[in-house]
């Protein structure tokens, strides 16, 4: 499947012969073909252009033993996470790829990240995963951390799934990482929901806050200092902002600016006050994780907040570690 990336600028009838001429190597290693849901920037992908990947995927899953997605590095964490909730139960390998560098320059990183990729969606490992850099990652645990490396992405709460060197190797699951088990196929391609993002910094104001409280949104990803932790004063207005938040009937969800770590809403007297108004903890999921779950959710239960906010702390298809 294409989408126009940094690795490949697809044309416009997904010409499989422009492909296997450019990679001839892809047709050593598995029958190939090609679609195109779409093609524009990664940086103007809407909820309609995630919704068609996870359509196209859904309607060729018994066409296909494997599926591999050009996209786009700016917005590949999202597509990517949202997919594993949306098509949850597949039961087929799925691997975003693209490049830090056009296919037609020199030292592009494209060529072998597409061969491992399509090596991988030839195996055994059913789940959504990014493979970059040499290194295949869970999709709903990695993010995109540099703008120039060809490691572009990492993983920061959660191991590889495996890596590319000589042979690709695969990284077995312990009962700490396991992903949740997905016993039925039960698709979704229908996100819609509003979530904002309020990043917690010294000078926030309250007249923002209340700019976003009557915002379309339904919920808000409020990223906190360290373990969950915000300002508490009146000044900063955040509190209020929670309480009013949840008597309009809206969500509000605690996550991290720390890379590397989890959410607790327990330790410090400021995150538990949050918790006692009500609001969710991210966890340990990614940024874009977390967004893509939230909507998800809202989208999939827009009338029962009840079965949103229960699930939104579970893990449901890998996204967090849960205390075992």
């Amino acid at each position: 499947m294409l989408e126009r990336s940094g690795l490949w600028e697809s044309p416009k009838d997904g010409s499989q012969k422009e492909l296997l001429k450019a990679i001839p190597e892809l047709s050593q290693i598995a029958e190939i073909e090609t679609l195109v849901p779409y093609t524009q920037d990664s940086a103007e992908l809407s909820l309609d252009n995630i919704n068609q990947l996870a359509e196209v995927i859904s309607q060729h899953r018994e066409v296909f033993d494997g599926f591999v997605v050009i996209h786009g590095t700016d917005t590949m964490a999202y597509s990517a996470s949202a997919l594993s909730f949306m098509l949850t139960g597949l039961g087929k390998p799925v691997v975003f790829t693209g490049s830090q560098r056009p296919f037609m320059q020199i030292r592009t990183d494209a060529k072998s990240n597409l061969i491992n990729s399509v090596e991988i969606a030839t195996g055994s490992m059913d789940e959504i995963t990014i493979f970059f850099g040499n290194k295949l990652l869970r999709a709903n645990r990695a993010t995109k951390v540099s703008t120039w490396k060809f490691e572009a992405f990492e993983s920061p709460n959660f191991p590889i799934l495996g890596e590319a060197g000589m042979n690709i190797t695969f990284n077995l699951h312990n009962d700490k990482y396991a992903k949740p088990v997905q016993l039925d196929f039960r698709p979704f391609s229908n996100l819609h929901a509003a979530v904002s993002v309020i990043p917690v910094y010294p000078g926030l104001c309250s007249e923002q806050l209340t700019a976003l409280l009557h915002s379309s949104a339904q919920a808000y990803i409020m990223v906190a200092y360290g373990a969950g932790n915000i300002p508490t004063s009146d000044h900063a207005g955040l509190l209020r902002f929670i309480r009013e938040a949840q008597d309009l009937g809206k969500i509000v969800a605690v996550g991290t600016q720390c890379h590397h770590g989890k959410v607790t809403l327990s330790i410090y007297e400021s995150a538990r006050m949050v918790r006692d108004l009500g609001a969710l903890s991210c966890v340990d999921m990614t940024g874009e994780a977390a967004i893509m779950k939230l909507n998800y959710l809202l989208s999939r239960y827009p009338d029962d907040h009840h079965v949103v906010r229960n699930q939104f702390e579970l893990d449901i298809a890998g996204e967090l570690t849960e205390e075992r």
